[in-house]
């Protein structure tokens, strides 16, 4: 029979210990706060793997061929641009989309014109944009078929995207 190894086993506790200590002392992998997350849930926000999205394409956010926000529609975004800048979120990446009808250089200038119509209140609400951060996208990634009205009405829309 082998004889017991009195030092085993407090080394053991030892690795034991520090193995349990550091996973306690592991940071949170979200680079936001949990307040941070909670105000980006409320406002409708979804976790992708681009950051966190909130789609703005509400039924006839932008009918066909316009840019122009609806009525009460940049008081909504204003409201959301306050809450974001409330928990320390001050900046964003405003995408807008068109449906196919037209050409795609059309598409693509209406698009850049409906992300600058979203990102207009948010600007006002206090938000800080780079030019890059708003970007037309034109037809090029639709949500539904261009086939029809509803598809195409869909597609007409602007994302917001917060990363950190």
């Amino acid at each position: 029979m082998t004889q017991p190894r009195p030092w085993l086993r407090p080394l053991f506790l030892t690795f034991l210990t520090a193995l349990l200590a550091a996973c306690q002392s592991m940071p949170d992998p979200s680079p936001f706060t949990r307040e941070q997350i909670a105000a980006l849930q409320s406002e409708g926000f979804i976790e992708t793997d681009e950051g966190w999205e909130l789609t703005l394409n509400e039924r006839l956010l932008f009918p066909i061929d316009e840019s122009r926000l609806q009525p009460g529609q940049g008081e909504r975004i204003a409201k959301l641009a306050g809450h974001l800048i409330s928990v320390g979120i001050s900046t964003a990446r405003v995408e807008g989309h068109s449906d196919s009808t037209g050409t795609e250089a059309h598409n693509l200038k209406l698009s850049q014109a409906r992300a600058e119509a979203v990102a207009e209140p948010m600007r006002a609400s206090g938000m800080t944009f780079t030019p890059d951060q708003i970007v037309g996208r034109g037809e090029a990634d639709p949500l539904s078929s261009n086939a029809t009205a509803v598809g195409r009405q869909d597609n007409r829309r602007v994302v917001v995207i917060v990363t950190p």
